[in-house]
């Protein structure tokens, strides 16, 4: 997904501080939690009205006799612990524990039902309204999940454990195989960059298990597994590149051939964003891989995307003139080139905050220096980190250029993240360059970076869509598997290359 990425290019006001912070710990359901009391909030920001709800419930060892947990739809944020807790009659209050620590205060009206106040963070201040709401309200505001799988389940899963023995990790996942003797064709799933867990848990969404599940249904098994670092898996994914999750990748293949009922011959692989790097990096170091599919993988270098995804992602915000976003771009390339050139701190951080300055606005560039410091250097960790400077540098091209087993490259209409027209069109003509005869690109309609139908393409409509992968696309990779390699392994001829 980027997201490493993208936490470098929102920095402007409290909605994308929190958007893009290291995560909070969060419940595991986006259900509201049950015996609370729930508040909805509005926070006027310049341009945009950022909805959240704060959940209060009675927790005697507390300092105040309360806790109290967040939720941010559109950031993301669910059950983020918050500190400082303050609920009475006349007032509420809380904090919310990321840089510039953001204070919620609030005086509670005679009738008990709403609140006006404030919040305060990095010496900015904005108004916030609140409105309680009954468990029913709470509930009828969490986004559905229709589409998340729902036992009885017409295939096995498996815990499994195997390890990448070049780099010495050992990975966890879980491997769907459709009922019967098989052998069937199998896919080993790639996340998308940052911490993920084997599902691609993202926004209430899981968007790896609906896509297993549907394979899984329709003849085809798949291993699915958590990233370095997260669940049952070794390592640690921040200080661990692209190349390093290829390596994990073909390990996951290797235990497929182990399977009884998976088809040695017939194994593939399937990445999301950053996984459609890692793919074709994996598929050109061994001929066990048998086909891939790319869900929004990039066909241009890094330090381009990036540039493209930053412009996309701000002016998506309708908050920036033309002026303003091309002044962003050059602060955005001046960074870029202090942190691959490897020049000294002091530089590098007066180029970051050159950027926040950029993107908070000259005149109210009110932000406290102490605060701006911090995440700036926070930035400047992540972006010193050896995944992001490998993701800079990288251009997939060459990579592309020798893949020879049939490839699927689909890209959203919508996707602002890994802009569709000049990454597929990159794609193809490397895989053309390549000699490959199979391959199949297509640009789909109205569709975001997950594949979700959207109306803007702006992540913060990621949580709000109850859908996380659209019906269509599911369809399409099953029946693109079943062409080439069959329901039960291998049957099918391969077909032709084309563009969509």
């Amino acid at each position: 997904m980027f997201r490493r990425a993208v936490c470098l290019l929102l920095v402007f006001a409290f909605a994308v501080q929190l958007a893009h912070a290291a995560p909070p710990k969060a419940t595991p359901s986006a259900e509201p939690p049950a015996n609370a009391e729930h508040w909805k909030g509005t926070i006027a920001l310049p341009g945009l009205e950022l909805t959240f709800t704060v959940h209060f419930t009675k927790d005697e060892a507390a300092p105040g006799g309360w806790a109290a947990t967040l939720d941010i739809p559109m950031q993301g944020v669910t059950g983020a612990k918050m500190n400082d807790v303050v609920y009475n009659e006349k007032e509420l209050a809380f904090t919310f524990a990321v840089p510039g620590n953001p204070i919620f205060k609030g005086a509670i009206d005679e009738g008990g039902r709403t609140a006006s106040g404030t919040l305060t963070q990095a010496g900015q201040t904005f108004p916030v309204t609140f409105t309680k709401q009954t468990d029913e309200e709470a509930a009828a505001d969490t986004p559905k999940r229709p589409q998340m799988p729902q036992p009885p389940f017409p295939y096995e899963a498996r815990e499994v454990k195997f390890r990448n023995e070049i780099d010495g990790i050992d990975i966890a996942g879980t491997l769907t195989i459709p009922a019967g003797a098989g052998p069937f064709p199998a896919v080993v799933m790639i996340t998308g960059s940052g911490p993920q867990d084997r599902d691609e848990s993202l926004m209430g969404h899981k968007p790896f298990w609906v896509i297993a599940d549907h394979l899984s249904r329709n003849g085809i098994a798949v291993l699915r597994c958590d990233d370095r670092g997260i669940g049952g898996t070794g390592g640690n994914v921040m200080q661990a590149t692209s190349e390093n999750f290829a390596l994990d990748a073909l390990a996951g293949v290797a235990h497929l051939k182990t399977i009884d009922r998976v088809d040695g011959a017939w194994i593939g692989m399937m990445g999301h964003s950053e996984g459609g790097i890692v793919a074709p990096l994996a598929a050109v170091q061994s001929k066990d891989v048998a086909f891939i599919v790319l869900l929004a993988g990039t066909g241009l270098p890094g330090e381009e995307i990036l540039r493209l995804q930053t412009r996309l992602l701000m002016a998506a915000t309708g908050l920036f003139s033309d002026e303003r976003l091309d002044e962003m771009a050059e602060k955005h390339a001046a960074l870029t080139k202090a942190i691959m050139s490897d020049a000294p701190q002091d530089e590098q951080m007066e180029a970051m905050k050159a950027l926040m300055r950029v993107q908070l606005g000259q005149d109210d560039a009110a932000m406290d220096e102490n605060a701006m410091g911090l995440a700036a250097m926070q930035q400047i960790a992540q972006m010193r980190s050896p995944w992001f400077r490998f993701f800079l540098s990288h251009d997939p091209r060459p990579a592309l250029r020798k893949v020879a087993c049939p490839v699927l490259a689909l890209n959203g209409s919508l996707d602002l993240q890994v802009p569709a027209e000049e990454d597929l069109a990159e794609i193809g003509k490397a895989l053309t360059e390549a000699g490959n005869r199979d391959f199949t690109i297509t640009k789909l309609e109205g569709l975001n970076h997950l594949f979700q139908h959207a109306t803007t393409g702006s992540p913060a409509e990621y949580m709000t869509i109850e859908e996380t992968i659209a019906p269509e696309v599911l369809d399409l990779i099953t029946k693109w598997i079943q062409q080439r390699f069959g329901a039960s392994g291998g049957e099918g001829a391969p077909v032709p290359a084309q563009a969509q």
